[in-house]
């Protein structure tokens, strides 16, 4: 169905029964057992930018490495709680500050510099699409702050 009764996730909108709560158990099984895999390349970024690299290390840096891994799950789960309700405005806030520079700012910068013999207009160009993508990025995010409180579920 559409309209009004549909939630942010999908799963939510189910009809009820028991294979709608055999979906939702796979999906949220899913997500438990691969936040791991997801949460590893940013933990490793983290990780390497403050110098503890993974390899041959003293048993208290590994602890270090794994509290701090630790918190920052923990972290990311009381974001998760407090934030249940604003599904729809979480998604639209990561949205504005990821999907677009991803899709409309780096690819024309990082053009620029990784192709030094293009043309004055395509230099431009690449330019404009960078701060159109820019632009994007603040309306998207401003519109999102700004109707916040539209955008609970519960």
């Amino acid at each position: 169905s559409f309209g009004d009764g549909m939630k942010t996730a999908l799963t939510a909108s189910l009809p009820e029964g028991s294979l709608s709560t055999s979906v939702q158990f796979a999906y949220s099984l899913a997500v438990i057992l691969t936040f791991p895999l997801q949460a590893f390349p940013a933990l490793e970024v983290t990780f390497d930018f403050h110098g503890n690299q993974v390899g041959h290390e003293e048993k208290v840096t590994i602890h270090k490495r794994n509290f701090a891994s630790a918190s920052i799950v923990l972290l990311l789960g009381l974001i998760a709680v407090v934030s249940i309700d604003y599904l729809g405005n979480v998604v639209s806030i990561l949205g504005s500050f990821i999907g677009i520079p991803i899709a409309l700012i780096f690819p024309p910068i990082m053009h620029n510099k990784l192709v030094s013999n293009t043309s004055k207009c395509t230099h431009i160009m690449n330019i404009g699409v960078a701060f159109l993508g820019f632009l994007a990025t603040i309306a998207a995010s401003y519109t999102t702050i700004v109707s916040w409180d539209q955008g609970a579920e519960g």
